[in-house]
């Protein structure tokens, strides 16, 4: 995101600007915490991504289950991996979107310039690609999660969510 850009986000009549990428804004009526921050479209860069992203919701005081922080780092690694390889070379930067709400319900959002769907396939048995999406799904229905789609102008933001009681949280984020 260029310096001294806005972005801007609605909850209802409710509007609140984001003027930093970095900067976090809560919404106090939906307690509703928002980080969003834009990356390059390189492998090299996931690591830091999954590392930040799992810092941040950590320090909130969600996802203090072992179980549910490794499986939203291997979810984190998958969506931004799969951006980066299948759209990385009509995307400039890759936005990620991390909302943490009420009861502890976690939303990842990866974005991307890319407007075909991800789409499950079945990969034959020596294939060493096709399968990510499907485990990520699996991975997100057993704990109560689903992974969603949501196309815009331009491309696609895939969600991944989980639900507070997933992450074994006390649902009030520590600020």
């Amino acid at each position: 995101m260029a310096r001294g850009a806005e972005l801007e986000f609605r909850f209802s009549r409710y509007s609140i600007r984001l003027i930093s990428a970095s900067e976090i804004v809560m919404d106090t009526m939906f307690r509703l915490v928002t980080s969003t921050f834009d990356v390059p479209p390189h492998l090299s860069v996931v690591p830091r991504v999954r590392r930040r992203v799992m810092d941040r919701v950590l320090a909130q005081g969600f996802l203090v289950e072992p179980e549910t922080v490794y499986t939203v780092g291997l979810v984190v690694t998958e969506l931004i991996t799969n951006a980066v390889v299948h759209a990385g070379a009509s995307t400039p930067s890759i936005r990620i979107t991390l909302e943490t709400g009420d009861g502890g319900r976690l939303r990842l959002g990866v974005r991307d310039n890319r407007t075909a769907f991800p789409r499950q396939v079945a990969p034959s048995a020596d294939a060493t690609c096709g399968r990510g999406t499907a485990i990520v799904s699996a991975l997100l229905h057993e704990l109560g999660g689903r992974l969603t789609v949501e196309r815009h102008r331009g491309g696609k933001t895939v969600w991944a969510e989980v639900p507070g009681d997933a992450a074994g949280c006390s649902g009030e984020p520590l600020l």
